[in-house]
């Protein structure tokens, strides 16, 4: 809605700015208590907002990512949108965002609350979060594109979510707007 609003340029901008933001979020996590030390007045008020900011945030992160990586999701998130809605045309980098948001998310919620079946080429994703991922997916591309070629960008997305080792907040808006343009 904002893209339409907006237009693609400026919400691109905004998203590579929003991961600029959370970069240095990230590193802020990992240094304030040294910084906290150093500054030479203190006020409890504001690290009292700051922290329940941070906890806020952090309720979004996985465990995993917390200690490492904080926010990497969100900025792998945001640095995708931005790139997506910069480099593509309009129309699939709407569809890639929708994917990613939508299917994304439906993905994880269902392979966290039903998975039960892994996937042989990746543990850690379920057949059945890959299946919520293809359906949502191809319900989306059907409002942009025919049945087959809906099809053909929902089994690529819904594989680009499930590769190991690679960033699927990257990896699905990229795969679905090439798929879009190519089909």
């Amino acid at each position: 809605m904002i893209t339409l609003s907006l237009g693609k340029r400026v919400t691109g901008i905004a998203a590579l700015s929003i991961a600029a933001f959370l970069l240095f979020l990230s590193w802020w996590v990992r240094n304030k208590d040294k910084i906290r030390k150093k500054l030479p007045v203190r006020v409890e008020e504001w690290e009292e907002i700051e922290d329940e900011t941070y906890r806020f945030i952090n309720s979004f992160e996985r465990e995993e990512d917390l200690k490492e990586r904080p926010y990497i999701g969100a900025i792998m998130f945001m640095v995708a949108i931005g790139f997506t809605l910069l480099v593509f045309p309009e129309t699939a980098a709407i569809l890639a965002v929708l994917i990613l948001s939508i299917s994304d998310s439906a993905s994880t919620l269902v392979g966290i609350h039903l998975g039960v079946t892994d996937l042989p080429h990746n543990r850690d994703k379920s057949f059945e979060g890959s299946s919520a991922f293809f359906l949502t997916s191809i319900t989306l591309a059907l409002l942009f594109t025919s049945p087959l070629n809906s099809a053909i960008i929902a089994l690529g997305g819904a594989f680009a979510e499930s590769l190991p080792r690679v960033d699927d907040n990257f990896s699905v808006p990229i795969t679905v707007a090439l798929l879009f343009i190519i089909l």
